[in-house]
């Protein structure tokens, strides 16, 4: 028996992290087509790359395992409290700090009728699930099967920022935030994926939120809504990174054992 690495096989995290970020800015740029086409584009990216790259340099067992990941639920009483609590509490404190910073006159909640509800809901859950089974659940374990969390969770976050810079091309949202929020928001996914024991499905939970919650929140401008998400998620990054340190768990935690995608092929 001779273990067999493929160009693909070796490279196919590496070629994730290049290829996506820069297939994302270059829709924008060269694609002919109206706003919401090119957003749904860059949506897609993300899983797409993953299906291919895992299917190609790893087979339909692993290509299987990482779909399969997307049903799996059970996370306890916990995982969902931290999965829905972070979101909620991150745009609670944006509403504080957009009124402290005057940004609004006071903090108004409002909810959206039914029907736009029931739509944001549809459109930002099948977001979530493309955007996360890409970054959190290809990508990452990946990342950690070699590295710290943190310097997965930053790496990570500098590519999914790079992918948002796409949007912020093409609707005029101010680019600095665009890309400093989804920076803290993974350091925070990431703590949150090791918190319920790899869980993807919390993941696009805690992302769904993140998403989702913001309509809640009226009287605030979309540059002043990026620009305070972006503070308040990096704030609770560097929180979290002083509590629990590189490795974003407790030090008695154990490593994510690494993720195999050799084949072995007989000589």
């Amino acid at each position: 028996m001779k273990i067999k690495t493929t160009f693909l096989q070796r490279y196919s995290l590496t070629i994730f992290l290049i290829l996506t970020p820069l297939i994302s800015l270059a829709i924008p740029l060269v694609v002919p087509l109206p706003t919401a086409f090119i957003a749904l584009l860059l949506i897609l990216i993300p899983a797409s790359m993953a299906i291919l790259l895992t299917g190609l340099a790893e087979g339909r067992k692993s290509l299987a395992t990482l779909l399969k990941k997307l049903f799996q639920w059970r996370a306890g009483l916990n995982g969902y409290a931290l999965a829905l609590g972070i979101p909620l509490s991150v745009h609670l404190t944006v509403g504080v700090l957009a009124f402290l910073l005057g940004w609004i006159p006071s903090i108004q909640i409002r909810v959206p009728s039914l029907q736009q509800l029931l739509i944001n809901f549809i459109f930002i859950a099948i977001v979530a699930v493309l955007e996360e089974l890409g970054w959190r659940g290809y990508a990452l374990p990946r990342l950690l099967a070699h590295r710290s969390a943190l310097y997965s969770a930053l790496l990570i976050g500098i590519m999914w920022g790079s992918v948002h810079l796409g949007i912020g091309l093409i609707d005029g949202r101010p680019l600095a935030p665009t890309f400093l929020t989804p920076l803290g928001i993974s350091v925070i996914l990431t703590w949150l994926f090791l918190q319920t024991r790899s869980s993807l499905a919390m993941a696009i939970l805690c992302h769904f939120g993140f998403d989702y919650f913001p309509q809640f929140l009226s009287g605030i401008s979309l540059a002043h809504s990026i620009w305070s998400q972006a503070i308040v998620s990096l704030v609770l990054a560097f929180i979290l990174i002083i509590l629990y340190g590189p490795n974003l768990q407790p030090s008695r935690v154990k490593k994510p054992a690494p993720v195999s995608t050799e084949q072995v092929e007989t000589s």
